[in-house]
């Protein structure tokens, strides 16, 4: 029955054809390595790797042990940001990991999240961590980061000028007023207030203005981010205990920065 034969076999290739795994690259970043890849990159992609050529180790200096290089050519799916057209397809260079006989990760088909930075008619990837596997809420964090950054009503923080404890009506009670100091000279507040009985509370203020009822600051926005991670992690000739204790709660509530970029 040389056609049930033939016909077997085409149904296991074909099965062998739709099982091949689809490559993932990591698409795990911490917030704020996403927000300093995001601004610090001028090109932003979305696209898929179709080829994936392994450049040879002499030929790749610098290179890290139980990586490869790879001279990767990716289709344009769509761009996320760019001061000029992107070509179709898009070459770059890209350090991955290999395994213990230098054979590369897989990448033709993955799909990737491209941080770019163009070099004349070509583009190379503006941080060695570049590449990222594309995922739907990647790519929503770095829009939404994009936006905020553009927006220019997230200031840059700069460190601290200010900070007073005043003592409230009742024992146990206490306000700790903490002034930022910002790149555009916009007055940025964060209040702590101290009541017996209740839960401290970090308010924030983003004007001349502080309004005790104000909301916290809301955890992977620019605004903690740059808060997070440029906020010194104790206050500086800090001469009242009181003072430095409310501090170290600023700290704890906004948490820590998780950057591993430069």
């Amino acid at each position: 029955m040389p056609y049930v034969r033939s016909f077997i076999l085409l149904s296991i290739a074909a099965l062998g054809v739709a099982a091949a795994p689809v490559p993932v690259l990591p698409g795990s970043a911490s917030y704020a390595d996403m927000v300093i890849l995001t601004l610090n990159a001028p090109t932003i992609v979305h696209a898929t790797v179709v080829k994936a050529e392994t450049i040879a180790a002499k030929d790749a200096p610098g290179l890290a042990a139980g990586t490869a290089r790879v001279l990767v050519t990716a289709a344009l799916t769509d761009a996320i940001a760019a001061p000029a057209q992107v070509p179709a397809t898009i070459d770059y260079l890209a350090d991955v990991a290999a395994d213990a006989r230098g054979k590369p990760l897989r990448l033709k088909g993955a799909d990737v999240l491209l941080f770019l930075r163009a070099t004349g008619d070509s583009y190379a990837l503006s941080n060695a961590r570049g590449q990222l596997g594309w995922t739907a809420a990647g790519e929503a964090t770095v829009r939404r980061t994009l936006a905020e950054a553009r927006s220019g009503t997230t200031p840059v923080i700069t460190g601290i000028g200010n900070a007073f404890r005043v003592p409230g009506g009742v024992p146990g009670e206490a306000e700790s007023q903490f002034f930022l100091t910002t790149a555009s000279a916009k007055p940025v507040s964060l209040v702590v207030l101290t009541r017996p009985g209740e839960p401290q509370r970090l308010s924030l203020a983003l004007g001349d203005v502080i309004d005790e009822a104000a909301a916290g600051v809301p955890r992977d926005t620019l605004l903690w981010y740059r808060l997070a991670c440029f906020l010194p992690p104790t206050l500086p000739d800090a001469a009242d205990a009181g003072l430095a204790a409310d501090y170290a709660f600023v700290k704890t509530t906004l948490g820590p920065c998780g950057r591993t970029l430069p």
